[in-house]
Formats: C-alpha cells, structure tokens, sequence
C-alpha cells in the first residue's frame, strides 16, 4: 500500500471482513457473483502483503522484503488480469461478450505469468524501496527490450478495464468506471510509484462490493415479502 505500513494493514482490517460479508451473502444472489464478492478480502490479503513490505524495508530485512513483495505483485501481475475479466464473465448474460470476457482472461493470465514467473528465478530483477513515502517497484520485464513500459501499462489497464466497462451489468460498469478514475488519478499524481497506489485505490474501491452485495440482497428480501 502507499503512505504506510498502517494505512495498509488498517486498509487489510476493514476488507477482509466485508469480504467476508460479501462472499456469504453472494448466495443468496441469482448470478453468480461469487467472483466479484471475493475481490474484498483478496484485497485485503493483498495488502496485508503490502503491509509486510513496509515493515520489513523499514527494518532492514531484505530477503523477507524480497518475499512479501513477490506476494504482492502475484496478485497485481496476474491474478488480478485473470480474475476480474472472469468475475464479468460469470456475470454477463450476452454469448458474445462472455466469449469475449473468457479470451481476455486466458490473455490476462498469460500476460500476467509472463511478467511474473521470470522475476521468480531472477531476484535482481525487482527492485523495492520506499520513495515520497510511498512504495516504488521496479520490475524488469522480459519484453523491455521491445516493448514500452507504457504500452505494458496500457495492456494492463485494458484488460482490467474492458470486461468491466463492457460488462452488461451495471454493477461491474460502475466498479469499471471508479477503477478508470483511479487510475487515472494515480497516473497523474503518483505516476512514480503506480503499482503500490493503484492496487490500494483500487483495494478501497472495492468496497463498493459490499454496498452492491447488501443492496442487491437486501432488495431481493423485499421482494420476498412483498410476494
């Protein structure tokens, strides 16, 4: 996370819970949502991770640094571009948008072990340290030499965002829309240490999962009673 090791495990303090929340009350739905409801406590055991990272930098120990920010990034450079275009593809109702949403998750997962699996056998290849009290990573890739870091970036972003601001549900839509202000917001203000910040913006945006859990649950109980 940015800014410090509390803000990140207050932030882990607060997700894992209504994730928790989020995931139970996800079957009482009828779509399946049980993706998308997981996306809380995954954030927060993600920044727990962060939280490690900032603890042990500021104490000195690198090795365990090392391996809380190889936790870290397993979420930011794969899981998450496979699992948030899944999330849209449990939920749409339209054939050819989940034929699509299914072919930008298999690409995110593959994108994303690219990028990961290399940093694994090669530990010079990311850097970790502490700049404008935020958390920089620096990643060495194995496509640098032939592709941008921006165009990296931008491929990232598209296949976070596409599922989502394609997605017919308007849930998603709106959960598209506040990550694209994020990172956005990110790019312009903390462009130096994006992966740390994105990932907490976006790990706090996800508790719109929880008002859209409550709210969608509490609705379909009104109607209940109603009928």
């Amino acid at each position: 996370m940015c800014f410090s090791a509390t803000a990140s495990f207050a932030a882990a303090a607060v997700l894992i819970p209504a994730g928790a929340y989020c995931i139970k009350k996800s079957s009482e739905l009828s779509q399946p949502y049980w993706a998308l409801a997981m996306l809380p406590m995954l954030f927060g055991l993600q920044q727990l991770l962060e939280g490690g990272v900032w603890v042990t930098l500021q104490s000195g120990e690198a090795a365990y640094t090392h391996g809380f920010a190889l936790g870290f990034l397993l979420f930011s450079h794969v899981f998450w571009l496979c699992w948030v275009p899944y999330s849209s593809y449990l939920t749409e109702l339209s054939p050819r948008l989940r034929r699509l949403f299914l072919l930008i998750a298999a690409f995110g997962l593959l994108f994303g072990v690219f990028m990961y699996v290399p940093l694994l056998f090669n530990a010079d290849w990311l850097t970790v340290s502490i700049v404008k009290h935020s958390i920089r990573y620096e990643l060495k890739l194995v496509f640098d030499s032939f592709v941008s870091q921006r165009l990296v970036t931008a491929v990232y972003a598209a296949v976070i965002l596409v599922p989502l601001m394609l997605s017919s549900d308007a849930y998603h839509r709106m959960l598209g829309a506040l990550v694209l202000l994020s990172g956005l917001v990110t790019g312009v203000f903390f462009g130096w240490v994006f992966i740390s910040v994105w990932c907490y913006f976006a790990a706090l945006i996800s508790l719109y999962i929880f008002f859209m859990i409550y709210r969608s649950v509490t609705a379909k109980r009104l109607a209940g009673t109603a009928s």
